[in-house]
């Protein structure tokens, strides 16, 4: 039998006055009780804003703040007992490498990760001086850890180019034999890039057309079973073909051996990243849930758990069906919503007990089901610089499916994508970073500093420069902090997908539109827009300074319980904090305000179903002295002063940090 205890964390309000709780309620209970919203307004029952009397709707995801406010759990983010002091075991000189020569070393850097990963972990030391990389790195054993002598010290330039010919094979090598699962990826060059075709012969094995979201696509991959059938084993040309917009069109061909009965296993670079921590994914059957997964849950009841072992990595997922869209009000088409990682810890028949718990709803209704995953876990990148030397779609360092992973004292130059990035990961760390400019800032999703399809992940003491959406939470992102980090030229971001839970605190954020930045302050996407749909519930600002264009923080709609606490919004042109479109029961809470424009109010609401906000003991500066203005229904104003336009210091909270609070209390 197993017993699953959830964590107790003992963050009791033992300063919090009770008499200033019972006030507080009831000035809640009088104000707009005659224009409570309609079941229509609001189209699922709130779950969010809990009072800390409200025992009985607390579950091990809420923590009662020292404010009296209940706040998203963040005990467990970042790397799990911190990062760790990891024994070199190999020296990237022994492999063949040399600084300052302008020799390519990407070979001996992969050799010498596999050989740190072949025993069981380590580091690889690399020296002072330049390295060259002619081609990416991937790395995909556990505990393997690239380590430099520090940003300044030790630089990693890379170099891979697709040349004068602008097409060419980056898998597999001419006259290769070619199975079933051999990777076939062409590179083009991708300014104005239409279109990639790709033949054996005269056979069409498969296109690419540009679309909405294309961005700066440079890559097209097949694999060798799709022309087996099409034409016989033997010699063939590999041929692939690229249209430009202009018209032109650019061609590269290769020999290979086609043989049907070929086992392939051939590993190939992962050309994601400058450097790629690559894991298998998920594995196995999705497991569908008996049950609906309740927020806060920390058992999960599955129609079979069969293959499932204590000890497992597991996704769950609530598809995005029509109905859920709906319900959202969701325009997009794509994308990642509701998922969550976690590890199980029992198993009782086909009922599971999890680590940590929902921080969502996973409802049977949408065929929510589990599926396990095989991360790669406690690798690193350590005190290097990597530089960018070919405007391509290519990252400085990704983490797929990472567990436990970091960057530390790291400095990317000119980042093709993105500069360090997880991608379906967990528990992973950023800190000790400075991200210096891209080289693509168009669509499609570039230039973004942030928490991207990842969970209780921690971003600190980072500073970033000419990035588009810095910092940013999207695609499902829940459970992360950015913190104690400064962005210049750079907006912030719930940028698509779901995201809830998120913490942005003692952070400053200076955004301009000069490097694809929206203009305002923060942004978070609507329900209409097609390319990224509503963002969740009760994400959080705690404590930060950010000036902007325009509006200090736009919510597009279906937002629950967000956060606004002790921040600083400085804004050119605009309300302090705008709203709409189903964005309700948010606490915007001893704030300053500076709107220059002496026109604005400092919260602006576009549609009556924005309702249950309290707005508290803020300091509004300029603007029009309103603290209120829209379709306005069932909200809390009070204890708000309103001052002239001039110096407005930010605001000195008594909890700096609500997450060193809560790590604190635990």
């Amino acid at each position: 039998m197993c017993i699953n205890k959830p964590p107790v964390v003992d963050l009791t309000m033992r300063a919090f006055s009770l008499a200033v709780l019972v006030l507080l309620l009831a000035t809640v209970a009088r104000s707009g009780s005659d224009n409570a919203p309609t079941q229509s307004q609001i189209p699922w029952e709130r779950q969010y804003k809990i009072k800390p009397d409200e025992t009985a709707r607390l579950t091990p995801a809420d923590v009662v703040g020292p404010d009296g406010i209940v706040y998203p759990n963040w005990t467990k983010c970042g790397v799990q007992g911190g990062i760790p002091k990891v024994k070199a075991v190999a020296e990237i000189e022994d492999f063949g490498a040399k600084a300052d020569d302008n020799a390519d070393d990407s070979e001996a850097l992969s050799a010498a990760c596999e050989a740190a990963g072949g025993k069981g972990g380590g580091a690889v030391k690399l020296g002072r001086g330049t390295y060259y990389l002619d081609r990416p790195v991937t790395v995909r054993h556990n505990n393997v850890v690239i380590r430099g002598k520090g940003p300044y010290e030790t630089r990693l330039i890379f170099r891979y180019a697709i040349g004068k010919d602008g097409v060419v094979f980056y898998s597999p090598a001419p006259a290769s034999h070619v199975g079933k699962n051999t990777r076939l990826e062409m590179h083009c060059k991708p300014t104005g890039l239409a279109k990639m075709t790709m033949l054996v012969d005269d056979k069409v094995i498969g296109t690419w057309s540009r679309g909405q979201h294309s961005g700066n696509t440079f890559d097209f991959t097949r694999y060798g079973r799709h022309a087996i059938g099409k034409v016989p084993d033997g010699q063939h040309v590999l041929k692939g073909v690229a249209e430009y917009k202009n018209g032109a069109k650019k061609t590269a061909e290769i020999p290979i051996v086609l043989d049907s009965t070929f086992d392939d296993r051939r590993p190939v670079a992962d050309s994601r990243a400058v450097i790629t921590f690559l894991s298998r994914g998920t594995i196995g059957n999705k497991l569908l849930l008996a049950r609906d997964g309740k927020r806060g849950d920390m058992k999960l009841e599955l129609q079979s758990a069969k293959g499932l072992r204590i000890g497992d990595h597991i996704l769950i997922e609530g598809p995005a069906t029509e109905r859920w869209k709906r319900l959202t009000k969701n325009a997009c088409k794509w994308g990642l919503y509701r998922l969550y990682e976690m590890s199980v810890t029992c198993i009782e028949g086909n009922t599971i007990s999890v680590n940590q718990p929902l921080r969502i709803e996973f409802p049977v209704i949408d065929g929510s089901y589990v599926q396990k995953i095989r991360p790669i876990r406690r690798c690193g990148v350590e005190s290097l610089s990597i530089e960018q030397k070919e405007n391509l779609w290519i990252s400085g360092v990704v983490f797929h499916y990472g567990w436990n992973c970091w960057a530390k004292d790291v400095r990317v130059k000119k980042c093709g994508r993105f500069p360090v990035y997880g991608s379906m990961a967990k528990w992973c760390e950023i800190r000790d970073c400075v991200f210096d400019d891209a080289w693509f800032k168009g669509g499609g999703g570039t230039a973004y500093t942030g928490w991207d399809r990842c969970w209780d992940c921690l971003m600190e003491n980072v500073e970033t420069f000419k990035m588009r959406h810095a910092p940013l939470f999207q695609w499902a992102a829940s459970g992360c902090v950015i913190r104690k980090s400064v962005f210049h030229e750079s907006d912030g971001q719930w940028h698509a997908g779901w995201t809830n839970e998120n913490l942005i605190e003692q952070c400053v954020i200076e955004s301009v539109r000069g490097h694809g930045g929206y203009g305002y302050g923060m942004w978070a996407s609507p329900p209409e827009d097609t390319a990224h749909g509503p963002n969740g519930p009760r994400n959080v600002v705690y404590n930060c300074d950010v000036s902007s264009e325009r509006a200090g923080l736009w919510m597009g709609g279906m937002n629950e319980n967000w956060l606004v606490l002790h921040s600083r919004f400085i804004v050119d042109k605009g309300p302090g904090v705008s709203a709409k479109t189903v964005s309700f029961d948010h606490i915007i809470r001893g704030n300053v305000f500076v709107l220059k424009d002496n026109k604005s109010p400092m919260v602006l609401l576009g549609t009556p179903d924005c309702t249950g906000l309290e707005i508290i003991g803020n300091k509004l500066y300029g603007g029009n002295n309103r603290f209120l203005a829209g379709k306005v229904s069932n909200i809390v104003v009070r204890d708000n002063k309103a001052l002239g336009l001039g110096d407005a210091p930010r605001p000195r909270p008594d909890v700096p940090s609500i997450y060193e609070w809560q790590s604190r209390q635990k």
